[in-house]
């Protein structure tokens, strides 16, 4: 696959600050970054931005806002901020998590999820901004996300109806669906961007994921899957672990793994 597609995904390097991941990322090979916002904390924007523009670096998305099931005032507060933070730094996409299912009923988190992307839409279309729903393993359901899978993820998108809210496609926590390609190719032009990450067998922990090529997620299918999707923007290394995190000192060598899969192994588009 073309480098010039591959992203990392900045919680990635959770112990780089948001400076340290420009320095590395394109010494690595790496083209593109997504922004995590807990990076951000005493940074000036302005001046972040125009370092990513003097490393070539290019933000793919934002991470992340929503939570509307946590409550749904304080989730549109963030959501607005969120969404000048992505303006700031040139992000063309705001990833969203619904929150998680807790004493309410489904079709009341449901609920809350519909208003509040509904509320966030008309901001995100004036500042050129999309709002990319992700679906998260069915175990985050208590945690993160009461939606599982994709095909839920597109039945929202298609009720809201709004060219600004889209999908986030995270291969990652959704590999293991039999449906999957299917709803790939039912998302098509609605996908806003990727992320992947491999699942590691057995996976010992929710933040247990590891490189493109060590687990059994049938990553280079779905990228071929998700490519003839017609999807051609990047695609962001997300990976949550806590044995690569509490390891910094071996993140050059975790990125420039994925990197040679990514330009070895992927499927050539």
């Amino acid at each position: 696959m073309d480098p010039r597609r591959f992203a990392v995904s900045a919680i990635t390097t959770q112990r780089w600050s948001a400076w340290d991941d420009l320095r590395h990322y394109k010494a690595l090979g790496v083209s593109g970054i997504g922004i995590w916002r807990q990076k951000l904390a005493g940074v000036d924007l302005p001046s972040y931005r125009k370092a990513l523009a003097n490393e070539g670096l290019q933000v793919t998305n934002l991470c992340f806002s929503g939570q509307f099931t946590l409550g749904l005032d304080k989730a549109i507060d963030d959501g607005k901020r969120a969404l000048d933070e992505a303006a700031e730094l040139g992000a063309p996409t705001v990833l969203i998590i619904s929150g998680p299912l807790q004493s309410t009923d489904m079709e009341s988190a449901e609920g809350q999820l519909k208003e509040g992307l509904q509320r966030l839409a008309s901001g995100a279309s004036e500042l050129g901004i999309t709002l990319a729903l992700e679906a998260l393993h069915p175990m985050d359901m208590t945690q993160w996300t009461i939606i599982s899978t994709v095909d839920k993820a597109l039945d929202i998108l298609d009720e809201l109806d709004h060219p600004s809210i889209r999908l986030m496609l995270d291969l990652y926590n959704c590999w293991w669906d039999p449906s999957l390609a299917l709803a790939i190719r039912r998302a098509g032009a609605r996908i806003a961007s990727v992320q992947l990450a491999d699942w590691r067998n057995p996976t010992r922990s929710f933040t247990d994921r590891t490189v493109p090529g060590r687990g059994v997620a049938p990553l280079a299918r779905l990228i071929a899957t998700v490519e003839e999707a017609g999807y051609s923007g990047f695609y962001d290394l997300e990976i949550f672990s806590d044995e690569i995190w509490g390891n910094p000192e071996k993140y050059e060598t975790i990125v420039s793994e994925a990197v040679q899969w990514w330009t070895e192994a992927a499927p050539h588009a």
